[in-house]
């Protein structure tokens, strides 16, 4: 079957608009999937099924020899497997026709995604058109969906248990979020030893992405008990750990507890949904190359002081949401006001402690580009089904000043 751009980006874009399910208003969690984590949760592959198995990572994985760890215990399991390992940071349409062309080919039993958010993410996408074309072609009883391993490698995206998926529109300069729960891997594996080369500021990024990830997921409007709970204990994790693993990524319990965090955080946002900081990093990152964690970790601060009615453009906000957290996370202030300039320094702070930029002209974002671009960039951080999902309704006024003050860094914490 021949896949060309058009098809596939068409699917895409069809699928990014379309509800999650017909029955979504039944509240629900998806506590999916199965998880195995620690030092020898590698070994759980010496029991798969003996079905022809496609392993989907990016080239550093191959090179790393990081792969090999995975196709050996497949070797050991007399599993027949074959890798794909074309995918690309921020994984574009292109590459998804790619890897669908691979397992309508190989029809394998089961597809093991490895590397880190992007790997997984494309897998997802490959999958879920899989089974979309399929379901096209024959009956329903005849459509089989190859059982999901996500392995990730990095500890911030959380994409190993979520219903997420980004892909890269390269020609429009946009990242395209889709959501559908069958794209909710079976297992997910999480093995510290894979984190324990990452780079401090890769430490940095990812760490706070499970950050924005937790907070975003706690003050959503499809926040509840359930999404909470982990939300708030992702937060905790990271601002306890993170700042002991950017200094000595060598610590393996710090890198195990950073792990859990961005899976638990994960569980919270594919359930509750995210809110404008991703709608923002989404398209900025996409326009200006920024790395995913470190554009969300620049707009967090601006975001949460938006949300919260602080900022220099406020109207009624989030407030008491984002003070509920604080005081879970342990913070003390004498009124919600307070506690929500809490949360934004310390957002902030952390991002001045790992070397993160704290504006966009920081990132080396033009400023001729930037205000140029203005007007095309709020379409499409509007278009965003993040920013639809945010708990402040946001319009063009809104955006315009935000990025204005993103741009300059300048953030007024401490303005009545």
């Amino acid at each position: 079957m021949e896949l060309n751009r058009k098809f596939i980006e068409d699917m895409i874009r069809e699928q990014s608009n379309m509800p999650l399910e017909e029955n979504d208003a039944i509240r629900r969690f998806d506590a999916c999937p199965k998880i195995f984590f620690g030092a020898d949760a590698l070994d759980y592959l010496l029991g798969l099924p003996k079905d022809k198995t496609i392993v989907i990572t990016d080239p550093y994985m191959v090179k790393s020899g990081t792969v090999a760890e995975i196709t050996s215990r497949l070797a050991q399991n007399r599993i027949e497997h074959v890798v794909f390992s074309e995918v690309e940071p921020d994984p574009s349409i292109e590459t998804v026709a790619a890897g669908l062309q691979v397992i309508f080919r190989e029809k394998p039993g089961t597809v093991i995604a490895l590397g880190g958010g992007s790997a997984i993410d494309a897998t997802k996408a490959m999958l879920y058109f899989c089974i979309r074309l399929k379901s096209g072609l024959m009956e329903k009883q005849y459509v089989r969906r190859p059982m999901f391993v996500a392995i990730p490698t990095t500890s911030g995206t959380g994409s190993e248990v979520t219903s997420y998926a980004v892909i890269s529109d390269r020609r429009q300069g946009v990242k395209i979020p889709l959501r559908h729960r069958s794209m909710i891997p079976a297992v997910a594996i999480l093995d510290p030893h894979f984190t324990r080369t990452l780079p401090a500021d890769m430490v940095a990024y990812t760490g706070m992405d499970v950050l924005t990830h937790a907070i975003e997921a706690y003050v959503s409007p499809g926040g509840n008990d359930f999404t909470g709970m982990f939300a708030v204990e992702a937060a905790g994790i990271t601002l306890r750990c993170l700042p002991a693993l950017h200094r000595n990524a060598g610590d393996s319990d710090m890198r195990e507890k950073m792990y859990s965090a961005s899976t638990m955080a994960g569980l919270a946002f594919t359930n509750s949904g995210l809110g404008l900081c991703h709608g923002i990093a989404h398209t900025l990152g996409a326009q200006y190359h920024i790395p995913h964690g470190k554009a969300n970790a620049v707009a967090l601060p601006y975001v949460i002081l938006f949300n919260a009615g602080l900022g220099p453009h406020r109207r009624s906000g989030v407030r008491a949401r984002y003070a509920q957290m604080a005081r879970k996370l342990g913070m003390r202030a004498a009124d919600d006001t307070e506690l929500c300039r809490m949360m934004v320094l310390t957002a902030r702070i952390l991002c001045e402690q790992f070397g993160i930029p704290t504006s966009l002209a920081d990132c080396g974002v033009p400023e001729a580009a930037f205000y140029g671009d203005m007007a095309q960039n709020i379409d499409k951080i509007l278009e965003d089904a993040c920013t639809k999902a945010n708990p402040l309704e946001v319009n063009r006024e809104d955006l315009r000043a935000l990025l204005d003050d993103i741009y300059r860094g300048v953030l007024t914490v401490f303005k009545k």
